[in-house]
């Protein structure tokens, strides 16, 4: 796992994003929060941007944001059984966790900072589990999938060279994840009509 994660921070370096903006790099895991969202509701496991795809997209922007902010990862077998919680709860705590990432940044609060990405990370682990597949073995799919991959970045925003007209695809697939992450909350708490309000 270490070797891989040294091969992201690598791709990352070369493409200059480990000198963004560190909530520039959050909305990115964000969009993969939302695309990860929709595959889980989908029920896509292993297509595009299924399941398996997004906790390797979700990985990456999470340890390109650690690289920004100098933050060191260590990774570790969760402990915990997947399978006694619903898929759905663990991604609700996900959600609520990975956002305290960038409250904490923003308040100057180092330590709860690591420690809301070491436990979005397990989060991901339990998901993962869920799906009969590993942290590891994402990664090295996303990896696979981005090793080659030109593009540039905009506004500190990498663009692969597939997307890019202009800044479009980014706004779009941010979004896209942002539109995803409230229909599962709303599926989650049945918030019906009044749902339309927030």
């Amino acid at each position: 796992m270490d070797k891989l994660i040294e091969m992201v921070k690598d791709w990352a370096k070369e493409r200059g994003l480990d000198k963004v903006d560190a909530r520039t790099q959050y909305t990115k895991l964000i969009e993969e929060q939302g695309e990860l969202a929709k595959a889980i509701m989908q029920k896509n496991v292993d297509g595009d941007s299924g399941v398996l795809d997004s906790l390797g997209d979700y990985q990456v922007t999470l340890i390109i944001y650690c690289l920004i902010r100098d933050i060191h990862i260590a990774f570790w077998k969760t402990v915990i059984n997947p399978k006694d919680f619903a898929t759905e709860t663990i991604y609700m705590n996900l959600v609520s966790t990975s956002s305290k990432i960038i409250a904490n940044y923003n308040k100057g609060l180092v330590t709860n900072e690591i420690r809301s990405i070491e436990t979005t990370f397990q989060l991901l682990s339990l998901i993962a589990g869920k799906y009969d597949t590993t942290l590891e073995d994402t990664l090295e799919l996303a990896y696979n999938e981005i090793k080659n991959r030109k593009g540039k970045l905009v506004n500190g925003v990498f663009i692969k060279e597939d997307d890019f007209t202009g800044t479009q695809g980014y706004e779009r697939g941010f979004e896209d994840g942002k539109n995803h992450v409230f229909e599962l909350i709303k599926n989650k708490f049945d918030l019906g009509r009044k749902s339309n309000e927030l």
